[in-house]
């Protein structure tokens, strides 16, 4: 079983219309007090019912019908919203197992969620953190793990611009040579030119070997269009 690794970043989350800007003064802040507004306005933005999660809606629909065979999905992101997980308990229903086209319900929050924290949960890392902020996970580290034996990726609405994510890709960095991850396959969707090609140069520049190709579209638009860049990798029909 083949397996396609999703990488969300706030562009998805912005396509279902939760921007959650933090406001200038909240930087002042110490860490704990600004993880709790953070969690407490975007709790109560992902409730509000102007919050049109159509586009997870839709790629769930596609992926649903038109994966290949053999061929299984991974969700990850760098988000603090559940969007996504809500997105999947209703198309599949709360507790159902994961369909062959899904190789698991969970969503791996590589930057922790909002969630109650637990020992497995990611810790809730901030934008402003540096990438040593970061403590083990079982959450993280099954990610990775996973991500290291990848071979085809895309990217939605992820810069790589804030220390934690860029060291993502120091982390896959580190095994280049040895790990399928090496020579891998990458679609950056976003619909600004220059904001995919910097992502792409980023990914490039951790992993010589691999090659990431643009898709200048919104999110919502590639799925409505039919993601044909995955057509053409055998991963949809």
């Amino acid at each position: 079983m083949s397996e396609l690794f999703w990488l969300f970043g706030r562009g998805a989350s912005i396509a279902c219309g939760l921007t959650c800007a933090i406001p200038e003064e909240w930087v002042a802040l110490d860490p704990s007090d600004r993880q709790s507004r953070i969690r407490s306005v975007l709790l109560a933005e992902m409730a509000n019912p102007e919050i049109d999660t159509s586009p997870y809606r839709r790629l769930l629909a596609a992926l649903a019908g038109r994966t290949s065979p053999y061929v299984s999905h991974v969700f990850i992101t760098t988000n603090w919203d559940t969007l996504l997980e809500q997105g999947i308990d209703n198309f599949l229903g709360p507790s159902a197992p994961a369909p062959a086209w899904l190789r698991n319900t969970h969503v791996f929050h590589l930057n922790g969620a909002v969630d109650a924290e637990s020992d497995r949960r990611s810790p809730f890392l901030l934008e402003t953190d540096p990438a040593n902020a970061r403590t083990p996970s079982l959450e993280f580290d099954s990610a990775i793990n996973q991500l290291w034996w990848g071979r085809r990726f895309v990217v939605v609405g992820m810069s790589f611009r804030c220390p934690t994510d860029r060291a993502l890709l120091l982390i896959l960095r580190s095994v280049r040579r040895e790990l399928p991850v090496g020579c891998s396959r990458w679609l950056v969707v976003n619909r600004d030119k220059q904001a995919a090609g910097e992502v792409a140069e980023k990914i490039q520049a951790a992993l010589p070997e691999s090659r990431a190709r643009l898709v200048v579209a919104a999110f919502e638009d590639w799925i409505r269009l039919g993601m044909p860049e995955l057509v053409d990798a055998a991963i949809l029909v």
